[in-house]
């Protein structure tokens, strides 16, 4: 019955663009493209992988006929990134604070809890710091192609090819040290995402100090990121309509060659840099603070790793990733029940790796000039993104929203990388699952028992 309905609707959809847009109502054949699209994306059975792999296709289609009055859904996929970053705040205080709570005592928190942050923001700063090596080895965007279109003319605003000052290394780091200070309620109402950071950060070790008289606090932060997480999962239910509607925008502004020549480009140094922290430094970090040899590494991960490429989600992968540690490399489940939860929430390697490069790839595109103290603020910002952005397919384009805006680009750009996000998000999923499996060894092996 769904699929018979599924098939009505699509038809139906078809038929009623086609006639409105024989009849020249450009803006009616649009709107009930939408809709129709919306519809079959709430009673399709497909899954959302394949409905997102869809949707970019049809809007790429809808792009190379720029005629059709296809700008005309270019608010769809403003409205899109407008519920991205709705998201943003609450899903990082909770997640963060969450995943620090989980803790749960005051003993777990200095003798693991501490080496294991340590172990997770070393991991993240050394594949940021491999990313960044890496597209700046590659340079991709470089080429200018896709400086002169009407996309980026429209929404590079007054065309500065410089960061502004304010984003340098100092003034940022300066007046973070501020913003840190100031009342944490008004940064959550006011969006600032670096000072929800630092307190979610501060409000989840306060919670495992406090201990049993802070338990309805720390329940109340659980179900708040239970919350976040459902209405999330709801957005992104809608990822296929945004995608499609930025990517038509796209490509009618822009063309399809000079997107497919830099993407490719991009797509090469994002894979090659993941691949190169997942089989050479995660497993040397294994080998020297471990003992552990790659070979018996990937053995012992293989089937995690294989779920991790499959569901493009860490959270999903978590009890495979679970039962891989504990019954093949030995990992004490005293250490894999908080270490892998904590790592699914705040570890995630490959994400920030993407991020970075991301932003020095559209920095590239827009002809912007990112100087080495440029490159540190997104160095840290890509880090901190990673650490609040929650572990289910896509959702890292929510942080990377902040990501791109660190470096003075707008949210719009996003549409650049949604074409090959989805292939990109395996990748990097199968590096966040490796990194948490990764410490929790180090951490079983290191950490005495008791």
């Amino acid at each position: 019955m769904n699929e018979r309905r599924t098939l009505v609707v699509t038809v139906a959809g078809v038929v009623l663009f086609a006639t409105l847009l024989a009849l020249g109502q450009k803006g009616l054949a649009w709107a009930s493209a939408i809709a129709a699209l919306t519809l079959l994306c709430l009673t399709t059975p497909l899954s959302l992988s394949l409905q997102i792999g869809l949707g970019a296709l049809l809007g790429v289609i809808a792009g190379l006929f720029p005629e059709s009055g296809v700008e005309e859904i270019r608010i769809v996929g403003r409205i899109f990134i407008a519920m991205l970053k709705m998201l943003i705040v609450p899903m990082i205080l909770f997640s963060i604070t969450a995943g620090i709570a989980e803790m749960g005592s005051v003993t777990q928190l200095g003798r693991v809890g501490s080496r294991t942050l340590g172990l997770y923001f070393l991991t993240m700063a050394v594949a940021v710091a491999t990313g960044l090596l890496i597209v700046n080895l590659v340079e991709p965007g470089t080429d200018g192609t896709l400086r002169s279109t009407e996309f980026f003319a429209t929404h590079a605003g007054t065309g500065s090819t410089s960061l502004p000052d304010e984003l340098a290394l100092g003034p940022f780091l300066s007046r973070t040290i501020f913003q840190v200070l100031n009342n944490p309620f008004a940064s959550i109402a006011e969006g600032r995402i670096l000072p929800v950071v630092f307190f979610a950060i501060l409000l989840g070790i306060g919670l495992v100090q406090v201990g049993d008289a802070a338990r309805p606090l720390v329940d109340l932060v659980r179900a708040g990121y239970a919350v976040v997480m459902r209405i999330i999962g709801w957005v992104l239910k809608f990822t296929p309509i945004g995608i499609f509607a930025l990517l038509a925008h796209l490509v009618a502004s822009v063309g399809l060659e000079p997107l497919i020549d830099n993407l490719l480009s991009f797509a090469l140094v994002v894979i090659g840099g993941t691949l190169f922290h997942a089989t050479v430094t995660l497993p040397a970090f294994a080998y020297f603070l471990a003992s552990v040899g790659p070979g018996e590494l990937f053995r012992g991960l293989r089937e995690a790793l294989l779920v991790a490429l499959s569901t493009s989600s860490s959270v999903a992968t978590l009890p495979v990733t679970t039962r891989c540690v504990e019954e093949n490399l030995g990992v004490r489940r005293s250490v894999s029940s908080f270490v892998l939860p904590l790592g699914a929430t705040v570890n995630m390697d490959g994400t920030a790796l993407y991020e970075a490069v991301a932003a020095i790839f559209i920095a590239h595109v827009y002809g912007i000039e990112l100087s080495l103290s440029a490159q540190a603020v997104v160095f840290f910002v890509a880090m901190l993104m990673a650490t609040g952005a929650p572990g289910i397919p896509s959702a890292g384009m929510v942080t990377m929203i902040v990501v791109l805006e660190s470096v003075g680009l707008p949210a719009e750009a996003i549409g650049l990388l949604i074409p090959i996000d989805r292939l990109l998000d395996t990748i990097r999923t199968m590096a966040n699952v490796e990194g948490d499996a990764v410490v929790a060894l180090i951490v079983s092996r290191q950490t005495p028992e008791g």
